[in-house]
């Protein structure tokens, strides 16, 4: 309902409607019967799982509300962490927000090497501080993009103690952290441009996939 919107959002009777509207939009998708062409099951107790960041929740807190009343099995979440935008761990990473640091699809090694320099560093103000505190890793941008993105957790965590007791300097995690940036976007590119207009056809074709 309107109110139950208002209440989730802190919306007025001033705001534009499709603010309202949206809600249901975001719902309708929970629900097996919103596809009939793509999942013609008859059953409406296929169960649905989303992965969304903690800022889609209330939309689906929402959407759990009324499922029982229209005869739904409420959606379950996955609740993802915002990867951090490259000017500060405060930012999320965002192609709407390009100018708090924002690493692309498209962006070659170059680019992105270049960019990675610029991170917020929780590397302290200078080498000496560094070797003297270590580092703060929860402010540090490089390292967290390690996290979120380097498959080798020894490599990680190596870093992790070395950085926090000041023995490398942020210059290397930085180097580090572009590497696996640039690791995952290759191989993205690579798989991209094998992909051929019969692959989109096919892909976006109306079918059954169950």
């Amino acid at each position: 309902t309107a109110n139950a919107v208002k209440n989730t959002f802190g919306f007025t009777d001033n705001d534009n409607v499709g603010k309202f509207a949206f809600a249901a939009t975001q719902a309708a998708p929970s629900f097996v019967s919103s596809f009939p062409r793509v999942l013609p099951c008859k059953s409406r107790n296929v169960r649905c799982l989303i992965p969304c960041a903690v800022d889609q929740d209330p939309f689906f807190v929402l959407t759990r509300s009324i499922a029982e009343r229209i005869k739904r099995p409420k959606p379950s979440l996955l609740l993802t962490k915002f990867m951090p935008a490259l000017k500060g761990a405060q930012h999320k990473m965002s192609s709407s927000a390009e100018e708090n640091g924002t690493v692309l699809l498209c962006d070659d090694e170059a680019a992105v090497r270049r960019k990675l320099k610029r991170a917020f560093s929780g590397g302290r103000g200078t080498l000496e501080e560094l070797q003297r505190e270590g580092a703060d890793l929860d402010a540090d941008v490089a390292y967290q993009l390690l996290v979120f993105l380097c498959p080798d957790d020894a490599l990680v965590d190596g870093i992790a103690r070395d950085y926090r007791s000041g023995a490398i300097s942020s210059g290397a995690v930085k180097d580090a952290a572009a590497t696996a940036v640039w690791g995952i976007l290759s191989d993205f590119r690579e798989r991209r441009a094998a992909v051929t207009d019969a692959d989109v056809e096919h892909f976006a074709s109306l079918r059954s996939i169950w």
